[in-house]
């Protein structure tokens, strides 16, 4: 599997490059940026998201996504409390980056980043289960991260985000006795596969403005070194419990299954941080150019440190369980 992770971050990182080069030419603007991240973000993930949910409908796979979306809101949790444990500051300067750090540790670029992996190692079936997180990401981003940022939270940012809205009008798809019909499928399967290229392209025009600044050298190590490794490894340790406690306690029949479910979720976990936390800390005056440093760092970064927990994993796995 890590080979395979490694095959399609080499496919995507070339992407990156092409998108490096053409915002180094063409001097890509922030406005512009932000336009490919909205339109990403808002209109092409979430018709990704829809199609997923395009196949005939199965209660045990119904069931899966209900585990995924379980273990995601424990993950979500662990990450929250190693966080909160980590960083910290007492000077009142120091405030509004240590808000920052904790979010950029808790929230992961499953989107842009998660999905095209996903899809390339797993497939649409490794989509559809990816869907449990990106829901607890969602809703966890527009409360948490919402008050870290401004002290309240916006259950109508929940209820009105596209890509939950794609989430309900997937499930409600997925659960009737028909699949959609070729001429509404395809429009939509077209629109959706421009995630993956279009999604690079963005991280590859966001490097071309990537400046390491020695100001924030430290803060931006630390930060780097708890979420991609403190976080792999608390994570690890946690689906290890969770295949373990199912097999013991016989809740999934297909162990395969469970184990794609479980890496699934790993590796959205393994992601570098969200895009969405430079957004949020533009809109509410804290330091973006700094966010934005943490979202390029970690997504260079993670082009090691996916393969190597992803690896760590399988072999561990294979040892303790043999699968």
């Amino acid at each position: 599997m890590y080979i395979l992770v490694i095959k399609q971050l080499v496919v995507m990182a070339l992407i990156v490059l092409s998108g490096y080069i053409f915002a180094k030419i063409f001097k890509v603007q922030e406005n512009e940026q932000k336009f490919i991240s909205k339109m990403l973000l808002y209109f092409i993930n979430p018709f990704l998201v829809f199609s997923s949910f395009n196949m005939e409908f199965s209660p045990e796979k119904l069931k899966y996504l209900l585990f995924t979306i379980i273990v995601s809101l424990f993950i979500h949790f662990v990450v929250i409390f190693i966080s909160v444990i980590f960083i910290r500051s007492k000077k009142d300067e120091e405030q509004n980056y240590k808000i920052i750090d904790r979010l950029a540790v808790t929230f992961t670029n499953c989107g842009f980043v998660g999905i095209p992996l996903i899809r390339g190692v797993f497939g649409d079936e490794g989509v559809f289960y990816l869907m449990g997180y990106l829901i607890v990401f969602n809703v966890l981003l527009w409360t948490y991260g919402y008050y870290q940022m401004c002290g309240k939270t916006n259950i109508k940012k929940i209820i009105t985000n596209p890509n939950i809205i794609a989430v309900a009008l997937g499930l409600i798809v997925y659960i009737c006795p028909f699949t959609l019909p070729e001429f509404i499928s395809r429009p939509v399967n077209y629109i959706g596969d421009m995630n993956t290229p279009l999604a690079m392209i963005l991280v590859g025009i966001l490097f071309a403005d990537f400046k390491l600044s020695r100001k924030y050298l430290l803060r931006l190590l630390k930060v780097c070194s708890i979420r991609l490794i403190l976080v792999s490894i608390c994570n690890l340790l946690l689906i290890i419990i969770v295949y373990y406690t199912s097999i013991h306690f016989n809740l999934f029949k297909d162990e395969a299954v469970l184990k794609l479910m479980l890496f699934v979720v790993y590796i959205c976990s393994m992601c570098p941080c969200a895009t969405s936390v430079p957004s949020l800390s533009c809109i509410f005056n804290k330091d973006a150019q700094y966010a934005s440093l943490i979202v390029c760092l970690t997504s260079l970064l993670c082009i090691v440190s996916i393969p190597l927990f992803i690896a760590l994993a399988e072999k561990i796995f294979s040892l303790i369980f043999g699968v």
